[in-house]
């Protein structure tokens, strides 16, 4: 449901999300900027390296969600211990 029941305050929250690649490096989110209508998003590691994306054209991917064996573990909330690893 949504977490906000249009009063301005949140009835919930899945948790704390965090990215890993197949060898257990951390990524972390950015969306980048584009006139577009959509914004792609990428993942990167501690040292600013492209990882894994969402990209705006699929074909045009070298580091899909799907390629490179992306996970998310939640932490606290409602997904609280939850891992999804397949997208």
């Amino acid at each position: 449901g949504a977490m906000n029941s249009g009063d301005g305050i949140a009835v919930g929250w899945l948790g704390h999300a965090v990215f890993k690649d197949k060898n257990g490096n951390e990524l972390f989110v950015r969306r980048m900027p584009s006139f577009f209508e959509t914004f792609p998003v990428i993942l990167l590691d501690k040292d600013g390296v492209v990882r894994a994306d969402v990209p705006f054209r699929r074909a045009e991917s070298k580091y899909s969600v799907e390629q490179v064996g992306l996970s998310v573990t939640f932490y606290g909330g409602e997904l609280d211990g939850v891992t999804f690893s397949d997208p």
